[in-house]
């Protein structure tokens, strides 16, 4: 594959494609630029209004057409892979498949940008930052210094699960929000006594997120790592198999134990055990969950107001109980500064790559942003805060098809809304939640106290490759046999559990893991240097 994307790639350099940007006898040229479509009803992304807004702003000045070109978002690395291989992708492509990427710079299938970066890029390397551009780059030829080889889209919002608890419970059993394991236990134990929702009480929201299990548990089961006994190089060589970890093994023996008390529920380990938890949680059931940090409050699925409209004074909030001893932390992993990948075919001609360059800084400059994250004052939103965040924003069912727009994947230099520093990003986040803003501004701050970012390779790591998707099979079925088990063959059942992982193919990864490490290849945060 990567011989024949490479072939075609120098092919249709050479025969400068037809579907490549040309230039036109009076002097115009086109830029093609994908976006994704995420079938939002009466939104045509290749003909909106932010089309139309760069059009006149941009294009026009410019002399350079600009053509959306459409992908679907959840098919968008195969249709990509197939229009790069073929010669027909667009002058800017995003994407959020790493592998692909990769695969283009291993190929020299993609501009250089450092170049056209420094020339043409000035508001854009103002926006996104020296340390975020670093994750475009890769020292391909290696001479010891990094090319630019994509632009790194900056994430606004980095914070990625929170933990929430039952107020109304707290209060009908006297108790503050836990702070550590021992209180968050104590109060589990004794919501369950209490039957504080009748027999259905089940204190724990919890299932197996089968597409990776431990991502779903590690930030329980992290409380108990022993970083006195953990290093730097043991945590990136352990990227994927948090469960390996000094210590970890009895945050696992603490969920058998919550299995066998009643308070995690049995059905943890079914297939179709979303639904249910989803049931559980509206119902008022639960006393406690994780998920991302505003779901509680979420139009697409509101456990906060369907809770309320079963159980008479219900109400989530924020809560941080799985504290590191050994840190003296309740550490939390948070998304890495880049988003999505923003790359420049090479079957693009210089020219036009030239005006590739200038749309995206074009992009960075903070009106333009605003504007095509936006949209207009009196349509897509009702007014201005005094921190100039819009507020009343309407839904695309409530503006008309020529207004519609999805602000993050057509201003996809940001992957999320900035309005210019850190405290107004946060207040936005929160204001589309009317009567909860309070809320989840805590929860956010409660997702990024004692943060760490999470772990990511700028060089291909084939036994993942290879093995990734085993490792995760055997890790799913792990956390189903160590939660559930008896309490007398735990160790037994854990320690088989972590051979049958480390058999999968786990113990390549750790090798090769290990070895991107000390190369140097490796970025996220240790949290012992936090």
């Amino acid at each position: 594959m990567k011989k024949i994307l490479a072939l075609v790639l120098a092919l249709a350099l050479l025969a400068t494609l037809g579907i490549t940007s040309a230039v036109a006898e009076d002097g115009w040229i086109t830029l093609r630029v994908e976006t994704y479509d995420r079938e939002i009803a009466g939104l045509d992304v290749t003909n909106c209004w932010q089309l139309k807004y760069a059009q006149e702003h941009f294009g026009d000045p410019n002399k350079i057409k600009l053509e959306f070109v459409s992908y679907a978002r959840w098919t968008e690395g195969d249709l990509l892979t197939t229009a790069l291989a073929g010669g027909t992708a667009p002058d800017i492509c995003v994407t959020y498949n790493g592998g692909l990427v990769q695969q283009c710079i291993d190929d020299e299938g993609i501009w250089q940008l450092d170049d056209l970066l420094n020339e043409y890029g000035s508001n854009l390397k103002a926006f996104l930052g020296d340390e975020l551009l670093t994750y475009g780059q890769s020292d391909h030829d290696g001479d010891g210094t990094p090319e630019q080889w994509f632009i790194p889209a900056r994430r606004i919002s980095r914070a990625n699960v929170g933990n929430f608890i039952r107020e109304d419970w707290l209060k009908a059993l006297n108790m503050e929000k836990p702070t550590n394991i021992e209180e968050f236990t104590a109060y589990l134990r004794a919501a369950k006594e209490a039957k504080l929702a009748g027999d259905n009480t089940s204190p724990i929201s919890f299932g197996i997120y089968a597409p990776d299990p431990m991502y779903n548990v590690r930030r329980w089961t992290d409380a108990w790592v022993d970083f006195s006994k953990v290093t730097k190089e043991d945590w990136f060589a352990y990227a994927r198999n948090p469960e390996m970890l000094p210590g970890a093994k009895e945050g696992f023996r603490w969920m058998n134990t919550m299995y066998h008390e009643g308070i995690i529920p049995e059905t943890f380990a079914l297939t179709d055990n979303d639904q249910a938890n989803d049931t559980a949680l509206i119902m008022g059931y639960n006393g406690f969950f994780s998920q991302q940090p505003d779901q509680p409050w979420r139009t697409d699925k509101n456990y906060e107001i369907e809770m309320e409209k079963n159980v008479e004074g219900a109400h989530w909030v924020t809560v941080n109980p799985f504290k590191n001893e050994s840190l003296n932390k309740t550490l939390h992993d948070m998304y890495a500064p880049a988003g999505l990948s923003i790359i420049i075919p090479l079957t693009t001609n210089e020219e036009t790559a030239v005006a590739a360059m200038k749309y995206l800084d074009w992009m960075a400059i903070p009106e333009n942003m605003f504007a095509m994250q936006n949209g207009i004052e009196g349509i897509n939103y009702e007014g201005l805060t005094e921190d100039g965040i819009p507020y009343g924003v309407k839904s695309a069912d409530e503006v008309p098809n020529e207004n519609k727009m999805h602000a993050g994947d057509i201003c996809f230099i940001s992957n999320g809304l900035c309005y210019g520093d850190d405290a107004k990003n946060a207040a936005a986040l929160a204001l589309p939640f009317k009567g909860y803003e309070e809320d989840v501004k805590a929860s956010y701050a409660d997702s990024l106290t004692d943060a760490w970012t999470q772990i990511s390779f700028p060089v291909a790591i084939q036994s993942e490759t290879d093995y990734g998707a085993a490792v995760k099979s055997a890790q799913g079925k792990f956390l189903a046999d160590v939660v559930s088990c008896d309490p007398e063959k735990f160790d037994e059942v854990f320690d088989a559990g972590i051979q049958d992982i480390l058999n999968s193919g786990a113990a390549q990864m750790i090798e090769e893991f290990r070895a991107a490490y000390n190369a140097g290849n490796y970025r996220g945060v240790f949290p012992g240097n936090l």
